[in-house]
């Protein structure tokens, strides 16, 4: 399989516990990692967040543990779900891969006496929280805490299990797991483009009549809005002549992204959902720092453009015109 690494023998038989408490995009970051730990022979298990939970197929994690953020404290779970985490994990892991940045995902696996728990540190860019996540691991990888450029996220997370031991060489790029993992490796691709309905398509400064007439721009594009969207889209629908489709289900959403030619979205967790499944991405980031940010967060698994968002003065009918021209180069690639 191209670009999938080498094992090292300490991988047989781990017990390794991913913890990714996040939203749909990063914890896509973490499939890669969760494919080379499983073809390494190591029995995988995840802290996901309510949100990606129901994201990965079945039998991808022997076992999945469940943190739910908390409403009142930021950046924190509730205590029940910690609680009940924490009664779950004793005994069950050899090794902790914190791929969040999220202070529970550190507490959580010290807290459990999982024995190796690595994670990231900014060294003393940010010298107050590399400590405190120090002393909560065993051994750390630096990431860089700065707004500089940074290597794909992808990588990043790797990097976790190449410390361990436990994977060595590059992150798989195999689109035949990735599909498995997420349950649309049945799904057939048709020559249609898909631009996801969403509050962040919609530049800054521009309403959904500004974005429906640049949308117009686009041949046989079909909308896609999340049923809590589902205003927004219909409105874009009425600027732009095309139809919405109203989704759901992540399922729903899954198949979706799958079966489209092409997907037109701002940087999102639709935009990952394509990286992993194969579908070309027109990758819509801010005009600030979009290039920078788009080496970080770039569909892992496949082709790709980077769309910035208009300028100022761009009208709508040019910012179409180069939606549709990233279309039309991506069409087909898949």
């Amino acid at each position: 399989m191209v670009g999938w690494p080498v094992t090292s023998r300490s991988s047989q038989s781990a017990r390794v516990l991913l913890v990714r408490m996040d939203g749909i995009g990063d914890a896509l970051a973490v499939l890669p990692l969760a494919l080379a730990l499983r073809d390494a022979g190591c029995e995988v298990g995840a802290v996901l967040s309510p949100r990606n939970q129901d994201l990965f197929a079945r039998g991808l994690f022997a076992r999945v543990h469940v943190l739910v953020p908390d409403a009142v404290r930021p950046h924190g779970s509730t205590e029940a779900s910690f609680e009940q985490v924490r009664r779950e994990i004793p005994g069950s892991y050899d090794v902790a891969l914190i791929c969040s940045e999220e202070p529970d995902a550190y507490r959580l696996p010290a807290i459990a006496g999982i024995r190796t728990r690595i994670g990231f540190w900014n060294a003393f860019e940010k010298p107050f929280k590399s400590l405190w996540a120090r002393w909560r691991c065993t051994r750390v990888v630096y990431r860089p805490a700065a707004w500089v450029e940074q290597p794909h996220e992808v990588r990043q997370l790797f990097a976790l299990g190449v410390k361990a031991g436990l994977v060595r060489g590059e992150p798989p790029h195999d689109l035949t797991a990735s599909r498995e993992a997420l349950s649309v490796d049945h799904v057939s691709r048709v020559d249609v483009v898909a631009v996801q309905a969403t509050h962040k398509l919609i530049p800054p400064g521009r309403d959904a009549t500004w974005m429906g007439r640049a949308l117009s721009a686009i041949p046989k594009a079909r909308l896609l809005a999340h049923t809590g969207e589902l205003a927004l889209g219909r409105q874009l629908a009425a600027a732009s002549g095309h139809p919405c489709d109203p989704l759901g289900a992540k399922g729903q959403w899954l198949r979706a992204v799958a079966a489209a030619g092409v997907l037109i979205t701002p940087d999102s967790g639709a935009a990952h959902v394509a990286g992993a499944v194969g579908t070309p991405v027109a990758d819509i980031f801010p005009r600030q720092h979009g290039e920078r940010l788009a080496k970080q967060w770039h569909p892992w698994n496949a082709p790709y453009r980077v769309v910035l968002e208009p300028a100022e003065d761009e009208s709508a009918e040019a910012y179409g015109a180069r939606l549709a021209q990233a279309a039309a180069v991506l069409i087909g690639t898949a």
